[in-house]
């Protein structure tokens, strides 16, 4: 997607991964269904555009678009914070959700998206077969 305001053009977009606390498998599928939407919803009222967001037990993936204003730095507090409070105060399941303190962030261009939405939305078999990126699945140093 290709933006413009106030005469500066720009397209953005990013690829986030962070994990659980310890690499704990926090992420089941009750937790699941209740955080990607709430993620998706965040995402909308924050103004990001998520093309994406899956993960696996331990961890999370996001590719969102950004406007010049947005700190990058701030989308993954933002989501992180927002969603872990989400889960472990407003949604009413019994589990618990904690983030791990880093996270990995790349720059992707718009060519590229298809190719990771897709690899998002299927993360569990990415795993499960041990097919990964080492480079998208990075999150901490």
């Amino acid at each position: 997607m290709t933006m413009k305001r106030a005469g500066a053009f720009y397209q953005l977009v990013f690829h986030f991964v962070w994990g659980t606390r310890n690499r704990l498998p926090l992420l089941t599928p009750a937790v699941e269904d209740c955080l990607y939407p709430y993620i998706a919803a965040k995402c909308k009222e924050l103004g990001y555009v998520l093309h994406a967001v899956n993960g696996a037990a331990d961890h999370v993936h996001l590719l969102v678009e950004l406007s010049p204003t947005i700190l990058v730095a701030d989308v993954a507090k933002n989501l992180k914070g927002a969603s872990s409070h989400h889960i472990n105060k407003e949604s009413g399941l019994a589990d618990t959700l904690y983030w791990q303190d880093g996270y990995g962030v790349l720059t992707m261009r718009c060519a590229e998206i298809p190719q990771v939405v897709r690899y998002i939305q299927t993360q569990k078999a990415h795993h499960q077969t041990g097919n990964l990126s080492t480079l998208l699945e990075r999150c901490t140093l």
